[in-house]
């Protein structure tokens, strides 16, 4: 295809033309990131180099990229990366690609539990002045939870259990253990390929130690003795309804697993499962995250003002910069009857 040398800046220009005569989104933002996939130059570092020469095969490999880019193929399959709050996670075909709005979940659920651990330290300080928890005493004086770069650094603290459920690539699961050190996580999902690409992940992140991938549906793969132990459950759900499936981007209706997009007829089938069965789960005023797609808060607003007995409380909804409600934070009850999801 190249018979002569071609510059950085001239490579760039002819993949914007082509993905342009394509009709794919942002062509130039695209061209530069496969070109810097390829030199494995950071992108910030690309326009430095931008006269800088590429080889023949270097421009082989970055054009077969492009061509695959224009076919709707997701540029994260074709970098095999993807960024997550301060992580690079590998992905590939056969994974869900987590977005940017998913990491709004993530740290909130890591504020969640930063605070947890801080009130749990209190409690302990509470008990050793009143010299009733001899043990308490013992760990605090044995570890000052010293708190770095918005790290728990504790080794001693109480291990706190998060359930992430449909866990894809690993990103909300990895993310957590990442910035909780208290934190140890099961993560469960139905897809073997994806729950291969997040123990890679978890093994590159050296986060192993910390996180259990099972395989099976929502809660079907947790031991029972795990009953009543988790102090916050979260899930990025399939939420697509199937009548929307068609008007889904190319790129996500074609390569991305459809069983991590489709939420049945109106979308809230999981949102039903995992709600009625987190409650056997949960800690008595444990916590339940999920995200949620356009308008469907309103499913929550309704069945919360029309249960007489609840088991959940809407803590909080959160928007996204789009201000679309993106996450709803719910905290379990005391109470002993069940929230009905219908």
């Amino acid at each position: 295809m190249l018979k002569e040398t071609i510059s950085i800046q001239s490579a760039i220009k002819k993949a914007i033309n082509f993905l342009k005569e394509k009709n794919i989104e942002s062509p130039r933002i695209t061209s530069e990131i496969l070109i810097s996939h390829v030199l494995s130059i950071p992108k910030t570092k690309l326009y430095l180099k931008l006269d800088d020469f590429i080889s023949k095969d270097e421009f082989e490999k970055f054009w077969s990229l492009v061509v695959a880019r224009s076919n709707n193929i997701p540029i994260q399959y074709l970098t095999q990366e993807v960024s997550f709050l301060d992580s690079k996670l590998f992905i590939k075909e056969g994974a869900f690609i987590p977005r940017p709005e998913t990491e709004i979940l993530a740290q909130k659920a890591i504020s969640i539990l930063k605070n947890m651990s801080i009130n749990e330290d209190i409690k302990a300080n509470e008990n050793i002045k009143v010299g009733i928890n001899t043990k308490a005493r013992k760990n605090i004086n044995l570890n000052k939870n010293i708190r770095k770069n918005n790290y728990l650094t504790s080794s001693n603290e109480k291990k706190l259990l998060v359930l992430d459920i449909g866990t894809g690539c690993g990103a909300i699961g990895l993310a957590i253990v990442n910035k909780i050190s208290n934190c140890f996580v099961y993560a469960t999902d139905i897809n073997e390929k994806a729950l291969e690409i997040a123990k890679s992940n978890a093994v590159n992140l050296n986060l192993s130690d910390r996180i259990n991938f099972l395989k099976g549906n929502l809660f079907e793969p947790l031991p029972s003795n795990l009953k009543l132990s988790f102090d916050l459950i979260i899930s990025n759900p399939p939420y697509v309804p199937i009548s929307k499936f068609k008007e889904l981007q190319p790129e996500i209706r074609e390569y991305e697993p459809e069983n991590a997009l489709l939420g049945g007829e109106d979308g809230l089938f999981y949102y039903r499962e995992i709600i009625s069965k987190s409650l056997n789960f949960l800690k008595k005023n444990g916590y339940l995250l999920l995200e949620i797609g356009y308008n469907q808060s309103q499913f929550f607003l309704k069945k919360q003002k029309h249960e007489k007995n609840k088991r959940y409380k809407i803590i909080e909804i959160i928007k996204d910069l789009s201000e679309i409600d993106r996450v709803i934070v719910l905290k379990k009850s005391d109470k002993k009857s069940t929230l009905k999801i219908k």
